[in-house]
């Protein structure tokens, strides 16, 4: 059952890129299912940098939505999946919110860079606040795993944002 709710939470996000990209205007090229999430390939040459930021936030916005709803449904109805769906609707917003490269906060970084700097600035600005970061998810997914006295679930998640981190 908890697995079914974490994957709603998935499916929200990936739907609020889809609609977003259809909001934009944009064709979808293919959708690619990932270890850590689903790829919606879009035509960029379709779209401004504007809606690249917009299409990039999307699924944050959807997860968050759903949060909200959840939480205002959780003040009347206490439910321990009901908590799950709150949580894991607030971990992949707050996830993919951080600059990273591969994630939706990186990518909506480099579009504002590059409406503001030329490529190879916004490139290397954008290099190196996606290694910040990525070292940030790693120390934290390290901490979790420490402070879960090595729960299998948190050595999995710290070996997957590793292997992910390192590409």
């Amino acid at each position: 059952m908890s697995f079914g709710i974490i994957l709603s939470a998935a499916l929200l996000h990936e739907l609020g890129h889809f609609i977003l990209i259809k909001l934009c205007g944009a064709k979808i090229k293919r959708v690619d299912i990932e270890v850590l999430g689903a790829v919606i390939a879009y035509s960029e040459v379709d779209t401004s940098l504007n809606s690249d930021i917009s299409i990039a936030l999307g699924g944050i916005v959807f997860n968050l939505v759903a949060a909200v709803v959840g939480i205002a449904f959780f003040t009347c109805y206490y439910d321990l999946y009901l908590l799950i769906f709150i949580a894991a609707n607030l971990s992949l917003a707050f996830v993919n919110m951080l600059p990273a490269a591969g994630l939706d906060g990186g990518r909506a970084l480099n579009a504002l860079l590059l409406k503001r700097f030329d490529i190879i600035k916004a490139e290397r600005v954008s290099r190196v606040v996606s290694l910040v970061a990525k070292i940030f998810l790693i120390a934290l997914s390290a901490m979790l795993m420490v402070l879960s006295c090595f729960n299998t679930a948190m050595i999995i998640l710290f070996l997957l944002n590793f292997i992910h981190i390192s590409n």
